[in-house]
């Protein structure tokens, strides 16, 4: 699940705590798109059991958000 997305990963919140360094393929479900997300910060599991962690995608990926995001830094409707 994202709590946060950018241009160039995004901070999501899951079950496990991946380790820093760890390769995740991702898939964003309103998309169908893939991608590969590097783990580059590991925080501690908050009260509801989620970990959150911050992906980097290897290159600015614009499209696998989709209508998500927007370069302006604008809320999406």
């Amino acid at each position: 699940m994202t709590a946060v997305i950018n241009l160039n990963g995004a901070l999501i919140l899951s079950r496990l705590n991946w380790p820093t360094g760890c390769e995740l393929r991702i898939k964003n479900l309103s998309t169908g798109l893939q991608t590969l997300g590097r783990v580059v910060w590991c925080g501690n599991r908050d009260l509801t059991g989620w970990y959150k962690l911050g992906l980097e995608f290897p290159d600015p990926s614009p499209e696998f958000w989709g209508e998500l995001y927007d370069a302006k830094g604008e809320e999406a409707p």
